[in-house]
This record gives structure tokens, sequence and C-alpha cells, in this order.
């Protein structure tokens, strides 16, 4: 595995996939009305938990693709 452009090939390959997931949008499954209320409510009491986890997710996605983007460029 000391093949630089083989390494690089993997890594633009994991980018595009990356990329590819994120930008998928999610299909919404349909529940029954009362278990849709019950995870309505369970969401929004935990939202602000949420909304930390994803701002730590969002910090660290960003600081990885900068340093694949940094690698790939190397």
């Amino acid at each position: 595995m000391d093949n630089p452009i083989f390494q690089k090939a993997v890594v633009i390959l994991v980018l595009i996939v990356w990329v590819i997931n994120a930008l998928r949008i999610n299909k919404k499954r349909r529940f029954d009305p009362a278990i849709e209320e019950a995870n309505a409510r369970e969401r929004h009491e935990w939202r602000y938990l949420r909304w930390g986890f994803r701002a730590i997710q969002a910090v660290a996605a960003v600081y990885i693709f900068v340093q694949l983007i940094q690698f790939v460029l190397r």
C-alpha cells in the first residue's frame, strides 16, 4: 500500500461516495399516527442534545473532508 496513486484513488472514491450519500434524500416512512406522534414528542424532548451532536458531526466531517482533500492535492 505504498503506492500514492492507488491511495489517492481510494480517497477520491471515498469522497465521491460520501458526497453522494450526503446529498441523497431519505424517503419518509409512514407509521401509525400514534407512533408518529410519540416519535415527534420524543424528537422534541431530545432536540438540544441532537443539535449538539449534529454540530459535532458537522465539524468533524468538515475537518476530515479538508484533510482528505489536502491529501489528494499533495
